[in-house]
């Protein structure tokens, strides 16, 4: 992939790892070491739904694949 198109804002539809697949993901930043992203997720604790909001940087050597989302004009 090239990495340079993986500029601030741009959406992604997936990130996954060996562990954890991240869905609806927005770049935070990209360089040479990793990817930074912010992912909206939903925590359900003690029957209470909440939205988090979390920023999570993933070195390359463990991301699997990055799906960019497709958008049409």
């Amino acid at each position: 992939m090239e990495k340079a198109a993986l500029t601030v804002g741009v959406r992604l539809k997936e990130v996954a790892t060996s562990t954890t697949a991240y869905q609806s993901c927005t770049v935070l930043h990209a360089d040479t070491v990793g990817l930074v992203f912010e992912v909206e997720r939903n925590i359900a604790e003690a029957g209470v739904v909440e939205t988090v909001v979390s920023q999570i940087l993933v070195p390359w050597t463990n991301i699997l694949h990055v799906i960019l989302v497709e958008e049409r004009t």
